[in-house]
């Protein structure tokens, strides 16, 4: 049974969410936080010193989750069964905090200014990792050949954007974080990497 703390800090965090995700770190005030938190200002620092560590604690509601999509990308999986379970993993964490991950790419779009040094430095180790697979897949024929940091930019930003800002206003097409919508943008990802026939004569590098 969830404790006071508990239901303190989740409240606190949704409310910082939809606020930090509505006006962004700089216009976002902790007195407006916790009016829709419906907590007294006080509760909010004695849980968060300053609004810099209660915005790091909304990043970090979807930065491990994130991080754990990421270890889906291995080059010993097959492609069509990785990228499916990658773009799965991170449709879930849009589901589960649609406006955290508004701040999350938002910060992002921003260079990452107000992501704690420790987060910044997975947030590296993740990409180099997820780096060497889709090199290790080029260089085994199982994906066209193609810049890795530009399709690795593609394969982070597509299932967060499409899920997150598919139902904005104006947009009449809504697209939901379902199964069929995330295998849908894997299918679509997995026929643009199809590997392209080889010229006469030329063969395939191995490992």
């Amino acid at each position: 049974m969830p404790t006071i703390r508990d239901r303190n800090l989740q409240l606190i965090l949704d409310a910082a969410s939809e606020a930090f995700a509505q006006h962004g770190f700089a216009a976002a005030r902790v007195d407006d936080i916790a009016l829709r938190a419906g907590l007294p200002r006080a509760n909010v620092f004695y849980y968060f010193r300053n609004k810099r560590l209660l915005y790091a604690a909304v990043l970090d509601l979807v930065m491990e989750p994130l991080l754990h999509a990421s270890r889906s990308l291995v080059p010993e999986a097959a492609p069509e069964q990785a990228l499916p379970r990658y773009f799965k993993a991170k449709a879930e964490v849009a589901r589960q905090h649609p406006h955290a991950v508004r701040v999350w790419l938002k910060e992002m779009l921003h260079g990452a200014r107000q992501l704690p040094d420790a987060r910044a430095q997975d947030m590296q180790r993740s990409a180099q990792q997820c780096l060497a697979c889709l090199t290790q897949w080029m260089e085994r024929g199982l994906i066209a050949r193609t810049a890795p940091e530009h399709l690795l930019l593609f394969l982070w930003s597509t299932p967060l954007a499409s899920f997150r800002f598919g139902d904005a206003p104006g947009n009449s097409a809504r697209v939901r974080p379902t199964r069929a919508a995330t295998q849908a943008l894997a299918d679509m990802l997995l026929r643009g990497l199809r590997p392209h026939p080889l010229p006469a004569g030329q063969k395939a590098l191995s490992l």
